[in-house]
C-alpha cells in the first residue's frame, strides 16, 4: 500500500499526459478527415464545372458552325 501511495503522485501527472497526447491525436485525425472530405468535394465541384465548361465550349463550336453556314 505505501508502494501505490508513493507511485500515485508519478502515475496522476503520467496519466494527464496520456490522455492530451490522446485528445491531440484524436483532434488532428479529425481535422485531417475533415480536410479530405473537403478536398473530394472540391474535386467534384471541379469536374462537375469542367463538365459544364466542355458542354457551353460544344454549344458555342455548333452555334459558330452555324452561323458560317448562313453567311
Amino acid at each position: 500500500m505505501e508502494i501505490l501511495t508513493a507511485l500515485l503522485p508519478l502515475i496522476f501527472p503520467l496519466g494527464i499526459i496520456i490522455f492530451i497526447i490522446v485528445f491531440v491525436i484524436r483532434t488532428i485525425r479529425k481535422i485531417e478527415r475533415r480536410a479530405e472530405e473537403r478536398l473530394k468535394l472540391e474535386r467534384e465541384k471541379s469536374a462537375i464545372l469542367h463538365q459544364q465548361m466542355n458542354e457551353i465550349n460544344n454549344r458555342m463550336t455548333n452555334i459558330e458552325k452555324m452561323l458560317k453556314e448562313v453567311d
